[in-house]
């Protein structure tokens, strides 16, 4: 396969983000929140919103199905683009925004590009009626009725089955996300306070081996983020860049069903078929490759784990455990508040929740944040200034992989 450019890790920076968020006491919709995120994306830039070259977004948010959203967001910003478009392989398309932007700087067809994403599932639809509906198969899947936490329970099983891991490991995987999420104040589960092992293999199952504390709940209400983004020379007048050192994407499947099945692959993703090593691993050895970086260079991580299970398959297809092995990363408190590799300091999907399709925008968000020292909750020890931002989407459908640093190479 191709080597990826390693000089595409070393042309393009953030220098503008900006957030928005949404509750039941000051409702808006996913526009208005896109809008409010943009505006201080500018802000933060320096830039008007008239120097803006290329417009990107990720599918329509759930709150808001509309096709050609990035469209209609360009016509309700009044905000004519060279060119914009959709990014669209599920909740991982978020963080290829960014990706996509840098190779827009690379090949000089843009001076700025804003990537921005926004979703408000909890205040305007009922998410867990429609879910499966659009992450089931039609033909092996759909028709016998599950939900999405019926579906990912599938690789949980195998995983345990594999690694002899336990529902009480998943339970501390869940208790170490709540330990950050109680500092951030958009969290969904701020209110619940800090939870034990106990207290998690108390609660009932959703979908056996899964628990209700080891899956990410719909919420905050919503959620937005805006980044623009601009070449390493122009980020020099910039007030705080974040650089761009690499990424990498990998989309294997839609349906489970079908990745089960699968039988052969160009990407390596271990003995076939199989499901406890996703494209995850590919996206991020691109995006190490890139960025002349190893998983050890990381001092900050944010995942997509939206399951205690899946919160352990990414550690290792990052490649900071080997693979069967991240209990013992979560065992040593390394990932924790105080620790030397913060993980998830926003309480990650699992406890900041999901929002919709803008909760990898809000990964990107907490990771730009704790890399310029204000994260809305707990600042990260040892000022990281290298990250990996990793997102999914999709029944493990789709991997999107962003190394981002404060120093420039």
């Amino acid at each position: 396969m191709k080597t990826p450019d390693r000089s595409l890790g070393r042309v393009a920076a953030i220098v503008g983000m900006g957030d928005a968020y949404a509750d039941k006491q000051d409702v808006k919709d996913p526009l208005q929140l896109a809008t409010e995120a943009s505006w201080a994306a500018f802000k933060d830039a320096g830039i008007r919103k008239d120097d803006i070259d290329i417009l990107l977004t990720g599918r329509s948010p759930w709150a808001d199905r509309r096709p050609q959203w990035n469209n209609i967001f360009a016509s309700h910003m009044q905000m004519p683009v060279r060119m914009t478009t959709e990014i669209t392989f599920h909740g991982a398309g978020v963080n290829a925004m960014i990706g996509q932007a840098a190779l827009a700087i690379a090949a000089g067809v843009a001076d700025y590009v804003l990537c921005v994403q926004s979703d408000a599932v909890e205040l305007f639809i009922d998410a867990t009626a429609v879910g499966a509906a659009t992450d089931a198969c039609p033909q092996f899947e759909f028709p016998y009725g599950p939900t999405i936490p019926t579906i990912y329970a599938q690789l949980a099983c195998r995983y345990m089955h594999e690694f002899g891991v336990t529902e009480e490991d998943f339970a501390e995987v869940a208790v170490q996300r709540q330990e950050w999420a109680i500092h951030h104040p958009k969290a969904a589960k701020r209110r619940h306070g800090l939870i034990t092992v106990d207290d998690v293999m108390r609660s009932p199952y959703i979908s056996s081996p899964l628990r209700r504390w080891m899956c990410a709940t719909w919420g905050p209400g919503g959620t937005a983020g805006a980044f623009v983004v601009t070449s390493v020379e122009r980020a020099k007048h910039a007030r705080r860049p974040i650089y761009i050192h690499g990424f990498g994407t990998c989309t294997t499947h839609e349906y489970l069903c079908e990745r089960i099945n699968l039988r052969k692959s160009r990407i390596p993703l271990g003995p076939l078929p199989a499901i406890t090593t996703t494209g995850a691993a590919h996206a991020a050895r691109e995006a190490y490759a890139m960025a002349d970086m190893t998983p050890a260079d990381m001092q900050l991580g944010a995942l997509a784990g939206n399951f205690s299970h899946t919160v352990l398959v990414q550690l290792e297809d990052l490649g900071f455990a080997p693979k069967g092995r991240a209990m013992d990363l979560v065992r040593s408190g390394r990932m924790r508040p105080g620790g030397d590799f913060p993980v998830d300091t926003n309480g990650g999907w699992m406890g900041f929740g999901q929002p919709g399709i803008s909760v990898a925008a809000d990964s990107l968000v907490e990771t730009v944040r704790q890399l310029r020292g204000d994260p809305l909750g707990l600042l990260a020890g040892n000022s990281p200034k290298r990250a990996m931002a990793y997102s999914a989407g999709g029944m493990l459908a789709c991997h999107s992989a962003v190394i981002l640093g404060t120093e420039a190479q």
